[in-house]
């Protein structure tokens, strides 16, 4: 089924970069809390920009970082660089998806293991 499917990691660095600020909200939102901004006032803060920072990618407008545009509003405390920090380890973002990944792979290797001949199928091409 995975025939012919590729990985590029390169992609998958440049998409994790674009796009992590936006999945690491909640940890910036509890950064922003201990250091002393109400919660309502952060997430207001965290939406405007994050609204702001979407409709730029989509029209080629300010090309700021998110970390770069909290840090630079009066109400935020932190720096661009302690916030990119707080979401620099995307993969404490995924929740449970390796282990449900894994757990999908030993189901398929069960079903690979019981039907030999069905798993060996080649199909043709589609287009």
């Amino acid at each position: 089924m995975l025939k012919g499917f590729g990985a590029y990691p390169a992609v998958i660095d440049q998409e994790i970069t674009k796009y992590a600020p936006f999945v690491s909200t909640t940890k910036i939102l509890m950064a922003l809390q201990k250091a002393g901004i109400g919660r309502e006032t952060a997430h207001s803060i965290i939406k405007e920009h994050a609204v702001s920072l979407a409709l730029d990618m989509r029209t080629g407008g300010n090309s700021q970082t998110l970390y770069e545009r909290l840090a630079n509003d009066d109400r935020v405390s932190m720096s661009a660089e302690e916030l990119k920090d707080i979401a620099n380890r995307p993969l404490e973002l995924v929740g449970l998806a390796p282990e449900q990944a894994r757990a999908f792979g030993r189901k398929v290797d069960a079903i690979v293991a019981k039907y030999p001949k069905a798993a060996a199928y080649k199909g043709g091409a589609v287009l």
